[in-house]
């Protein structure tokens, strides 16, 4: 719950900072999400390649190594052959066959043939340390003098001797030993010797040794990276480089040398460092060769470019939020500059406008914004003056106001006193008009069912008959569904007094009002044939229903329509109103819309008291 409440507190902190921060902050994740995914993926993918680079160099450069070290190995091989083919070195040994526990030197002039024999095999070799050439008695015949190698061998019990003699002959490569005729015992070779014999008896007549300094293999390893540790072993797994055994070998490397057999290069764990094993098998010596390179060595390269990236994604986020800070600033002022109007607006001043250049959303909100502000004010200036037009008629009908019932009793003693005196035309007129003072009069209520205000109308006509005689006709065309429909109270006398007043008084004619569903709109028309109106006049009296502005006359306000018109907007919407329609000498019709309501319906009675 705790956590839930954290993350729903840092939401709303997020989306209180100013939009100008939270644009910079988007900017700043696009640039940051973009870089780490880039780099990413070019990390993994340089670094797959420099990878396969390396292990393929490596096991092409331990491949080289061993050719090399095979090449010197076969040239050293054929050395040691080479006392099988010179008498006089075989006759020497023969005379070295007992083995004697008697300090007995051989004589001088077999040690200066055997001198003169090896010096010519090791001229211009300065990676080897020595030939020997050893009889069976133990003596030794070396290039070396005897300041360097004792002239016999007593011990004969060392492993690398029991190796050549194993051997029976076969060219054999001694892993690094320490030889017990160096009168040094720290003296430290690898060699390549075999058993000599008698190429008649086959019989041993003593063993050829050609030691081999440490440095002709680091010479053959010179051009290896230096991060590499290197190590040749030969077919037994003894080393034969380097000098003492590395750490990093260990058991661990042994134990995998079969698995580097199959599979030539490896990846593993020494000590919490990973390392690249590449391992290379010599088919003619059967020297190992492996090769560890640490895997840090190898992505030095990717790593140096992980950190340039590293660095580009900084600047690339330092530049973003440089930009959304220049960028933002005409954005963020648009929004800025709306933000203030509105404010503006809340305290009242409905004169507040923006001006926005850009034609993009903000530019839109704020044409927006003006379009409102001006429906606004000019909403507001019409209740305003609704209100007024409602006072004056309030305080019209109390300078006319007089007792209802005086006006009625009045009207009813003139009717009654016509009836005495026989004069029915005037009791009908007394009667008609007393039938229209009671309907304006009433005030109870401002909405009618579309029979009365028709019951209203006949008396009205009947009260103009009177003036105009069979000259005034009357007809209704009323779709007998439309009777109960509710309308607003005295919107049609107005209508029919126009058409009266302006159409028919002169030249007399016909008034039809007619009645028709139309969807769920009614449409009512107040059509006359009299006099008509010119084009221009008809294009004043429409302009005249949307400004609600009139030319009144001295005898005429002019504001019957525009009032109806206005009437019928401010109950039903600005889609229901007035149109009008006529031709000079082809009479006149008035076309009112409004939505079918009946008596209960609500919206008609919000409206009312709206």
């Amino acid at each position: 719950m705790e956590l839930r409440t954290i993350k729903q507190n840092i939401k709303r902190s997020l989306l209180s900072l100013p939009y100008r921060v939270k644009l910079v902050l988007v900017f700043s994740l696009l640039i940051l999400t973009t870089g780490i995914l880039l780099g990413s993926i070019t990390y993994y993918q340089v670094a797959k390649s420099s990878q396969e680079r390396t292990e393929e160099y490596q096991i092409q450069l331990a491949d080289q190594i061993n050719q090399n070290l095979d090449r010197y190995l076969k040239e050293m091989q054929i050395t040691s052959l080479s006392p099988l083919y010179n008498q006089e070195v075989m006759d020497i040994l023969i005379n070295h066959q007992a083995p004697s526990d008697k300090t007995m030197f051989p004589p001088a002039n077999e040690r200066i043939t055997l001198w003169r024999y090896i010096s010519s095999l090791i001229h211009m070799r300065n990676e080897i340390k020595g030939i020997h050439i050893m009889g069976n008695d133990g003596t030794i015949f070396s290039n070396l003098d005897s300041n360097t190698v004792m002239l016999k061998v007593f011990d004969r019990n060392s492993e690398w001797l029991k190796t050549i003699e194993k051997a029976d002959g076969k060219w054999v490569l001694l892993p690094l030993h320490q030889p017990n005729y160096y009168l040094r015992k720290d003296v430290t070779v690898f060699s390549v010797a075999r058993l000599i014999r008698d190429p008649e008896s086959y019989k041993p007549l003593g063993i050829i040794k050609i030691d081999l300094k440490e440095e002709l293999i680091q010479d053959i390893l010179s051009r290896t990276n230096k991060a590499s540790s290197i190590f040749i072993l030969n077919k037994e797994n003894q080393f034969i480089y380097p000098k003492e055994k590395d750490q990093l070998m260990g058991n661990t490397i042994l134990s995998k040398i079969n698995l580097l057999k199959e599979n030539n290069h490896m990846n593993i764990s020494i000590k919490d460092q990973n390392y690249l094993v590449v391992y290379n098998e010599s088919l003619y010596s059967g020297v190992k060769m492996i090769m560890l390179t640490p895997s840090a060595t190898i992505l030095s390269e990717v790593n140096h470019i992980r950190k340039v990236m590293i660095v580009v994604v900084l600047i690339g986020i330092f530049i973003s939020l440089l930009l959304a800070f220049m960028l933002s600033k005409p954005l963020v002022g648009s929004i800025y500059t709306l933000r203030k109007a509105m404010e503006n607006v809340q305290k009242g001043n409905l004169n507040q406008r923006v001006s926005i250049q850009s034609n993009d959303e903000i530019g839109q909100l704020g044409n927006g914004f003006n379009h409102m502000i001006n429906e606004i004010d000019r909403l507001v200036s019409e209740v305003y003056k609704t209100g007024l037009r409602e006072k004056e008629a309030e305080i019209k009908a109390l300078q006319s106001q007089m007792n209802p019932h005086f006006l009625y009793n009045t009207l009813e003693t003139i009717n009654m006193l016509a009836l005495t005196k026989g004069n029915l035309e005037v009791s009908d007129m007394v009667s008609s008009l007393g039938r229209l003072l009671r309907y304006t009069i009433d005030n109870s209520s401002k909405i009618v069912t579309l029979k009365e205000e028709l019951s209203f109308i006949h008396s009205y006509v009947a009260i103009q008959k009177v003036r105009m005689g069979e000259d005034l006709q009357y007809v209704e065309e009323i779709e007998p569904s439309l009777h109960h429909i509710l309308i607003p109270k005295l919107v049609l006398q107005p209508l029919v007094e126009n058409a009266i007043i302006h159409g028919l008084f002169v030249q007399g004619g016909r008034i039809v009002i007619k009645a028709a569903s139309k969807n769920e709109s009614v449409e009512i028309i107040i059509d006359d044939n009299g006099k008509g109106v010119t084009t221009e006049k008809l294009e004043v009296l429409r302009k005249s229903l949307e400004t609600g502005e009139t030319n009144p006359t001295q005898n005429h306000t002019g504001i019957a329509m525009p009032n109806v018109h206005e009437r019928i907007q401010l109950l039903y919407g600005k889609k229901y109103g007035m149109k009008l329609d006529g031709q000079e000498h082809r009479g006149f019709s008035v076309i009112l819309t409004m939505p079918i309501q009946r008596r209960g319906t609500e919206k008609i009675e919000r409206n009312i008291s709206g």
